[in-house]
């Protein structure tokens, strides 16, 4: 099996291949000397003593008719401080509690975090429940939504009609030219501005929600906090361990940021991770199904090409003012549907709505019948893994669509300023507010320092974007760039905390492995790092592909038990295939003897897919 020292040895390796890691220079944040940790605050009186006006959750017949065993859901909205260093400097905060009782002996509190920042996690706990229902038994369960995000209080962004009219715009991002810089700084300026707006900005972060989180813990007198995080939930797991060691019970962290180092760090790992999974993974897998799907190449070389040849074709129409129909929008799309397995064939079929549109743009935008020939080319056997209706929905191309759940549309902060602007030009005058909602980067703003100069992130975005050109361009400026409000790190060093359970795939989109490794090797003390050879789904623990990985954390989560030493697990075949296929990357399986893995459906339940695609579908806002 390997050690943490022979993962450390591939993931070497990997680095000198022709996927190459982004270095992370010195003039970031990451050379800054370490933060120091806040005080921890207690927690007034008041807010344990208050009334919680307990009602049964809008979700939760879905969870019962999925499971019928399970206990009521019941949800609440508890206030906390705006500002817990100062409870009473400012109004206080509403966040939306959803909780259930163990219908066994329960072993304490879980709580989860299905990824973002922003990710809504109100559902999140009870729809794992779903998906596996020792949950149920064996633990009280509660889900939140983090302060600022879903059915919490807000977080509003505002802004006025006449500074979104007076953007400037550029078809492409992708096009790295003074024009698109421009536009990115100018963008980035807004969002900055808007997400300020209220004193509420600059509270909206990491550490104030790991407050939130032991608050709650408080609430529902639980002794500890067991954990499930995804994505951007294990940045708040580790917080939580750094800033609660005592209180922290059993924490799986799966789909692991880089969450001993800075925000800048991980996003800057995203345009690698992402070309990594789709050029070894979804291209191949395009071709390998070259007779079940109609048009798109029967090798990862055609496949690549007729990619780029639609994706050009739709900036030439949106340049002839013929299209609101985007390359990069083509570009955010498979990306985040790239998050999950079985999304790939949603991600194929992005390929062949944009192809058919190019042949037909008459329109000068996407239709129900450029979606339903789209359909029309796959295969029945491709057609089984999601529906016609999912993907209308999807695109908005039907009535039922505007109120459709099965599929939400991606919302990229590009998409959420296009739609601003959609009322910005509708508005009677030009101080009428806009509200753009809540983006989730104000949590990464909060969270870590950042260069101040945009400059060197339009460097950046055209390095990134000439090595890799799937998404390469796809930070740009970051609305951190221009934020006004002095961050609240954290030196992670997790002294007194239990161990924990790391679980990550070779292969993550979103949340590459490397970064995952390195923040265990920072951690080696009270971490345990579970590598899953050959698999690139963002998700990994509850409905896994690999049988071995899934296994171990029932081990860890139901009984305590960890492996004693980091582990290496195989996984189960892409849709619609009997065998895996090897990707060479930084966890060789070859090395070892893996577990065998049975094969999986690669369906979770509707609850948990619903909630997982919400958040990769705003994964880029």
């Amino acid at each position: 099996m390997f050690t943490t020292r022979k993962i450390a040895v591939a993931v070497a390796t990997a680095t000198a291949a022709a996927l190459v890691l982004p270095l992370l220079t010195a003039t970031t944040a990451a050379a800054a000397p370490k933060p120091t940790d806040p005080p921890t605050p207690s927690i007034p009186q008041k807010y344990l003593d208050q009334p919680i006006n307990w009602s049964v959750c809008s979700f939760d017949a879905q969870v019962k008719s999925l499971y019928p065993q399970a206990p009521t859901t019941n949800c609440a909205k508890v206030k906390v401080p705006m500002d817990w260093a100062n409870p009473t400097a400012h109004p206080d905060v509403e966040v939306a509690i959803a909780y259930s009782k163990a219908t066994g002996t329960s072993k304490g509190l879980m709580a989860s975090n299905p990824g973002g920042p922003g990710g809504a996690g109100l559902n999140l706990t009870a729809a794992l429940g779903t998906d596996k229902p020792q949950l149920f038994s064996d633990f009280d369960l509660v889900g939140f939504d983090p302060r600022g995000f879903g059915q919490s209080t807000p977080l509003q962004c505002v802004t006025t009609a006449e500074a979104l009219n007076a953007l400037p715009v550029t078809p492409d991002y992708k096009e790295r030219t003074k024009l698109t810089h421009k536009v990115e700084m100018a963008e980035a300026k807004l969002q900055a501005d808007a997400c300020s707006a209220t004193e509420f900005g600059q509270f909206v972060s990491s550490q104030q929600t790991v407050f939130d989180m032991d608050f709650i813990r408080a609430l529902l007198k639980a002794r500890q906090l067991s954990f499930i995080g995804y994505s951007y939930g294990t940045w708040l797991g580790g917080w939580y361990a750094d800033t609660y060691p005592s209180k922290v019970g059993r924490f799986v962290l799966d789909s692991n940021m880089d969450w001993t180092h800075t925000q800048w760090d991980n996003v800057n790992f995203d345009p690698f991770s992402g070309q990594r999974r789709r050029d070894t993974q979804l291209f191949p897998w395009i071709a390998r199904h070259a007779d079940q799907i109609t048009g798109l190449g029967k090798t990862p070389a055609q496949v690549l090409a007729k990619y780029n040849g639609v994706r050009a074709s739709l900036v030439t129409l949106v340049k002839a003012g013929e299209s609101s129909v985007r390359g990069d929008g083509l570009d955010g799309n498979i990306y985040s549907a790239i998050y999950g397995n079985v999304r790939f064939i949603r991600a194929t079929l992005d390929v062949l709505v944009h192809d058919e549109f190019v042949k037909d743009p008459d329109a000068g935008e996407i239709t129900v019948q450029h979606v339903d020939r789209a359909w029309a080319r796959l295969a029945p056997e491709l057609q089984a893994f999601d529906t016609l209706a999912a993907i209308r929905a999807r695109y908005g191309v039907t009535a039922a669509a505007a109120t459709a759940t099965a599929a939400a549309q991606v919302d990229s902060a590009k998409s959420v300023l296009a739609d601003a602007r959609e009322t910005a030009a509708r508005a009677t005058s030009g101080d009428q507010p806009v509200n753009l909602g809540a983006i989730g980067n104000t949590v990464r703003c909060n969270d870590t320092a950042w260069n101040k100069d945009p400059n060197f992130y339009t460097k950046e975005a055209d390095k990134m974007a000439k090595k890799y050109d799937f998404f390469g361009y796809m930070n740009g400026v970051p609305m951190c760039a221009y934020w006004k409000y002095a961050p609240q790190d954290r030196n992670l060093d997790l002294k007194g905390s239990p161990r924990m359970l790391i679980v990550q795939g070779e292969l993550d989109p979103a949340t590459a492995y490397e970064g995952s490794l390195r923040t265990h090797n920072d951690t080696q003390q009270v971490t345990r790092f579970v590598a899953i050879d050959d698999e690139g789904q963002h998700g990994q623990y509850i409905g896994s592909a690999s049988a071995c990985a899934e296994a171990i954390g029932d081990r860890f989560v139901f009984g305590g038990e960890l492996p004693g030493k980091d582990q290496v697990c195989g996984t189960s075949p892409l849709p619609a295939e009997l065998s895996v296929y090897p990707v060479k990357g930084p966890v060789d399986g070859k090395a070892v003897q893996l577990p065998k893995s049975k094969a999986g459906s690669l369906k979770v339940s509707s609850l948990l897919q619903q909630t997982l695609d919400t958040v990769a579908a705003s994964s880029l806002r």
